[in-house]
């Protein structure tokens, strides 16, 4: 039996099937008030034993059929008429039979469309409860009744040398009503297997009965992004992005201390900048991270484009996109406080043009701190493994593995260099010579790359792409405010102006990436 409760579809479905009781039973009620019309009939013109015996049993049928139509209407007994009313309707054949044998003789009964008819009917009409023990009970009663009928009151008023009236044949009848109870047993059984997966397939697309899962957005080793729709029991619907593990990485408890972890940090980021998480969980066998729905291409795919078509982005969008991430950065460095109110210094590590969201509206968000680090009241800190992708991690980071905030203002320059000059800075096909190239390549100066670019551009590259961490910019506001004089220099930008960027990459089908092309 499913269960009702966690089960939306049989809800829906046990609401039908009362719908469809009440029915019935008004139905069962006109069909008893028209046989005691007909039954009185009988009694003036056929037999009056005859008609008044009908009589009676019609009257019984549209009393019990009334009460239970009135039960039914005011929300009461559906779980005991849903038994009852089949087993009270199979009755409903054997008397029709019975009738028939007393007016044209038992010869004309057992030749007769009309009880077949009814028990055929009334065993298919027990599917709809919904219940594979209702049919195969219903069967089983039709077929008692027929053989009582037929060995009580037929059997010895027939020829049994008639092929119709031998008792193989009546055998062949009573086997075959309780053939059909079972095979309608069956067939409820097994709709109800395809209700309990398509709910189950339901199911899989909700969380704790909150997100309703659509389409998948990105997917990766360690697990998915799926966009969802946040649909409390409140009414109102907001678009979520839900972060996915892979079920066989949630046995890992060091994986999934890390997940949790990225969670907690996305809890606490709490900027225009930085993609919101929003809840945080365990359903079936995985984990998962709820975060804000940027409605919008990667700054990846932006750049993809640009460099597809051969413009590069003005240089205005260049300053306005570096200080929304510049402003974010800042949050998640200086501003943010653990439950403590103690500052988290939270480094993201991983900042890249697949790790910042454009949103049609125009806004810049950074996104997927999975890899970041909450350093505390720690100014620095070493680790043995190497976080993010390769062109965009900071050359202290493959020296040493030291680690400071100043790694993601490296990454940031990266990421500002390529979209001023619409190339790649670092990136190698190999993975071994990007990070070479990290660590000893030359580094252009944008004006010789892109002419239009003037030597402050060249000024605030040296100071953002300064191996020497000591000689690189200190902090994330620091490289908003030169961002802010460039922006001075080249026009105001405004998030109006960005949408209008995006909304072109929107309209691209498709972007066709050099998969060999290391990150």
């Amino acid at each position: 039996m499913s269960d009702t409760s966690v089960n939306p579809l049989w809800n829906a479905l046990e609401s039908s099937t009362a719908d469809l009781e009440r029915l019935m039973a008004r139905t069962d009620q006109v069909v008893a008030g028209g046989s005691i019309l007909l039954s009185l009939y009988a009694a003036v013109a056929i037999s009056p034993f005859l008609g008044v015996t009908l009589a009676a049993l019609s009257a019984v049928y549209f009393v019990y059929f009334s009460v239970s139509a009135a039960l039914l209407s005011r929300g009461h007994g559906f779980a005991a008429l849903r038994w009852s009313n089949p087993l009270v309707e199979i009755t409903v054949p054997g008397t029709a039979l019975i009738g028939i044998a007393m007016s044209e003789g038992p010869a004309y009964a057992l030749g007769s469309w009309v009880p077949p008819m009814l028990f055929t009917l009334y065993i298919g009409a027990s599917l709809m409860r919904l219940h594979p023990w209702v049919p195969l009970l219903a069967g089983f009663v039709a077929a008692s009744e027929y053989a009582l009928i037929w060995a009580v009151a037929i059997r010895g008023q027939v020829d049994p040398t008639v092929t119709l009236h031998a008792p193989r044949v009546q055998l062949v009848r009573v086997t075959s009503l309780l053939l059909f109870g079972g095979a309608a047993a069956l067939a409820v059984r097994a709709m109800r297997r395809v209700i309990d997966n398509a709910n189950a397939d339901v199911r899989s697309k909700e969380l704790f009965g909150k997100y309703r899962m659509l389409d998948e957005i990105a997917s990766g080793g360690m697990g998915r992004v799926v966009r969802a729709v946040y649909c409390p029991e409140g009414g109102f619907e907001r678009p979520v992005a839900i972060k996915l593990i892979h079920p066989h990485l949630a046995a890992d408890e060091d994986f999934v201390g890390k997940f949790r972890t990225e969670a907690e940090l996305a809890a606490r980021l709490a900027h225009p900048n930085i993609v919101s998480a929003l809840d945080f969980g365990r359903v079936d066998n995985t984990f998962f991270l709820a975060l804000e729905f940027v409605d919008g291409p990667t700054l990846n795919h932006l750049m993809a484009h640009r460099r597809e078509v051969g413009l590069p982005l003005p240089l205005h969008l260049v300053a306005h996109i570096g200080r929304e991430l510049a402003s974010g950065l800042h949050y998640a460095h200086e501003i943010a406080l653990s439950p403590e109110g103690l500052p988290l210094r939270v480094v993201h590590r991983d900042l890249s043009p697949s790790n910042v969201l454009l949103a049609r509206n125009g806004s810049v968000k950074i996104t997927d701190f999975g890899v970041a680090r909450a350093l505390g009241t720690e100014h620095s800190a070493q680790t043995h493994t190497i976080a993010g992708k390769p062109s965009y991690i900071a050359p202290e980071q493959l020296r040493d593995g030291t680690i400071d905030r100043r790694v993601d203002l490296w990454a940031l320059g990266v990421l500002l260099w390529e979209l001023v000059t619409n190339q790649r800075l670092f990136a190698r096909r190999e993975e071994a010579a990007t990070m070479y190239a990290v660590i000893e390549a030359k580094i252009a100066p944008v004006s010789s790359l892109r002419p239009e670019a003037s030597a402050a551009w060249d000024e605030f590259f040296l100071g953002i792409l300064e191996r020497d961490p000591n000689q690189r910019f200190a902090s994330a506001s620091d490289v908003g405010a030169a961002l802010s004089l460039l922006a001075d220099r080249e026009g105001a930008a405004s998030a109006q102006d960005l949408a209008a960027v995006v909304r072109s990459v929107l309209h691209v089908e498709e972007l066709e990436l050099d998969p060999t092309r290391v990150e």
